[in-house]
């Protein structure tokens, strides 16, 4: 049997209701507040209310006189009549009907007299009442009075729908956000089955690229744009969310499943052409990701984390669109939980340690330096490779202290070290963030203190990538630490671009060639012709020259023939703790 036209009527307001006010706590909006203190003056009654007639209660949204926030529905005299476009006064509660037994008149806080004005979202749809209340029995309102009443109560109307766009929407392009998508997710009988699209239109870097080019408002003007191109691709039936500053998204009913690889073609066409932006064309750079909501994975997920997760990938990929990928959901859940750990790990004794690899001088075969490499023992996940936490690390503020502790551990080994009689060079290296402000400077110089350790028997060092940030506060960063005796090398030479005119200037005492170059070093190569050329011109800017990953005696013989001052590789030695090099220092020649 189908539903009656009243129990129609009764979803349709409740669903108002939970739109409107189910993010709203009691008197915690200043504006519903005011109204009723105003109307509290006004009438000159004790109490005055917002109240929300829900499914079970009336909930008191705002509220003067009265400590209860809410009571059952049953006990409300505001359900009665909502569907009336009309003040419902009641002069002296004992002596009608309808609320005669009522406990609130019966009881505290022994109301008398009531007036109530609907809070009307539609014709027909109303959420509550703003009423007055008066422990007295009172004469029925003017209508000059019942006019304020509802007038006020339209005021209220206004707020909660102002509230609800401030919560739900996006002030620059006025889709739902994502709390409204968050909000509409967890309606499972109409969103289960359907296909969540991820669209990201640029890359983070790409907008910081090009606002830094044209500027803030650009930016506005850039979404705009792309908010009009997808209303125009995609069907007028669909819903469009911004859900993140640079991402939107759109649901695809299950019988439009089987068309949405077409449909995402054609998104992708028309955010390859140019935007206008003002009076500038833009190339968009889109990614988009697919997930299907209730079947891939269950909605109470995060949706948005495992959809973002997916767009780096899907911008390399053929289509500019890829489906869910368990496999790297479940390497980002990884990284997640690695970053999330890692602050424990800084804290706890037995996690992070540091292990040294011996430098060796190619003309004696002496050992003249080590570099000190962290490692990282996870509780549960075991040993976490270096090449894997170290860039996660640098996303946050979490290197800054793995940076502090290993200049700690490495001066406090110094000391060690030197009450033993062994004095030696050690290096560790840095990241591009620790050379952008004075604090590992402080930090070094705290811990030479503490440690009593010479400065010359520590080098820095950095890669390439740190140049290319802010080259100028690099050298004055770096230069105060060679000021102070530090040596400063330059780590992984030749993995990438490297830039002759930064070489010259910056106060580099070393220049370690990256292990690339000689993984396919053979006679007569290219990296043969290039690694010979590299050292005899770092050579000529008297830098010592350092080659990493020596395997093999022809490396070994090879770079010692051409110039190179020192090797670090397997050859000699694997990275080791701190007790075993002492052993390894004192092994026979």
């Amino acid at each position: 049997m189908g539903n009656t036209p009243i129990e129609q009527d009764e979803r349709l307001r409740l669903a108002e209701v939970d739109r409107l006010t189910s993010a709203l706590s009691s008197g915690s909006d200043p504006v519903l507040n005011s109204v009723v203190s105003l109307l509290c003056a006004y009438f000159d009654v004790p109490i005055a209310l917002v109240s929300v007639i829900d499914r079970d209660y009336q909930i008191f949204k705002a509220r003067i006189g009265l400590a209860l926030e809410r009571t059952p529905k049953e006990m409300s005299i505001c359900a009665n009549g909502l569907c009336q476009d009309t003040v419902l006064e009641i002069c002296d509660a004992l002596a009608d009907v309808r609320t005669v037994d009522n406990p609130l008149v019966t009881g505290d806080p022994y109301i008398r007299y009531y007036a109530g004005a609907l809070l009307e979202v539609k014709p027909g749809l109303s959420v509550g009442r703003l009423c007055i209340i008066d422990r007295k029995s009172r004469a029925a309102l003017s209508e000059r009075d019942q006019e304020l009443l509802r007038n006020a109560a339209q005021v209220v109307v206004s707020r909660l729908q102002s509230i609800h766009q401030q919560n739900f929407y996006d002030s620059i392009t006025g889709l739902p956000n994502r709390r409204r998508f968050e909000a509409d997710l967890h309606d499972a009988d109409t969103l289960a089955g359907q296909v969540a699209v991820f669209i990201e239109p640029i890359s983070a870097s790409g907008m910081d690229r090009l606002v830094k080019a044209l500027g803030l408002e650009f930016f506005t003007h850039f979404m705009l744009a792309v908010k009009e191109v997808l209303l125009d691709v995609l069907p007028a039936s669909s819903r469009l969310y911004r859900v993140s500053t640079l991402s939107f998204l759109t649901l695809v009913e299950p019988r439009e499943a089987a068309s949405l690889p077409g449909k995402l073609d054609e998104i992708v066409r028309a955010l390859g052409r140019p935007l206008h932006c003002g009076n500038v064309p833009v190339f968009a750079d889109v990614a988009i990701s697919v997930l299907e909501l209730g079947v891939e994975v269950d909605a109470s997920l995060d949706s948005l984390r495992l959809m973002a997760s997916m767009t780096d990938a899907a911008r390399l990929s053929e289509h500019r669109w890829l489906g869910y990928d368990p496999l790297v959901d479940a390497s980002l859940r990884r990284s997640a939980t690695l970053l999330n750990d890692l602050e424990a790990a800084l804290i706890a004794t037995d996690q992070l340690r540091l292990v040294y690899q011996p430098r060796v001088g190619l003309a004696n075969n002496r050992c003249v330096a080590v570099e000190a490499l962290l490692r990282w023992t996870h509780p549960t996940l075991g040993p976490i490779s270096p090449a894997e936490f170290i860039p996660l690390a640098e996303t946050t503020a979490s290197i800054r202290g793995i940076t502090r502790l290993v200049v700690r551990h490495v001066c406090a080994q110094q000391a060690k070290w030197r009450a033993q009689g062994l004095e030696l060079i050690v290096s560790l290296n840095i990241s591009a963030l620790d050379l952008g402000d004075g604090h590992l400077f402080e930090d070094l110089t705290r811990a030479l203190e503490v440690y009593d350790v010479d400065p010359r028997h520590i080098e820095l060092e950095f890669t390439e990538s740190a140049l290319v940030t802010d080259f100028e506060m690099v050298h004055q960063q770096l230069q105060r630490f060679r000021d102070l005796g530090v040596a400063i090398g330059i780590d992984d030479f030749g993995s990438g671009y490297s830039n002759w005119v930064y070489l010259r200037r910056i106060p580099a005492t070393s220049v370690k060639l990256d292990r690339s170059l000689l993984a396919n070093l053979q006679p007569g190569n290219n990296e043969w012709h290039i690694i010979r050329n590299l050292i005899s011109l770092l050579r000529d800017l008297s830098l010592t020259v350092v080659a990493e990953g020596i395997e093999t005696d022809l490396h070994h013989h090879l770079l010692r023939g051409w110039g190179c001052d020192q090797g670090q590789g397997y050859y000699y030695a694997k990275p080791m703790p701190a007790e075993a090099l002492m052993e390894w220092l004192q092994r026979p020649a």
